[in-house]
């Protein structure tokens, strides 16, 4: 008998482009009533993009309107502030 092999899924980030797994990299979500946020699990309903876990890729993922134009939406100052708060707080490599 042989075994399946597992697909693992893979995303791009939008500000390196460079393609990897989906658990390297961190989702951010449009969510209708709650803004722009991080999603820590990947499970969340809405459009999503994916940036990976360093700080050039969060800070040119934030810079310019790159992320705007992935997410379909405009980011609000308070949203903007919540996603450098939150890469200030995670070990970003």
């Amino acid at each position: 008998m042989t075994g399946t092999i597992k697909r693992v899924p893979q995303r791009t980030c939008i500000a390196c482009r460079r393609i990897k797994s989906k658990r390297e990299l961190v989702r951010i979500v449009k969510v209708g009533d709650e803004g722009i946020i991080v999603d820590d699990v990947g499970k969340k309903p809405g459009r999503g993009a994916y940036l990976c876990k360093t700080k050039e890729c969060w800070e040119n993922g934030l810079a310019g309107n790159r992320l705007e134009y992935v997410l379909h939406a405009t980011i609000s100052q308070q949203d903007r502030k919540r996603l450098e708060e939150y890469a200030e707080r995670v070990q970003l490599e």
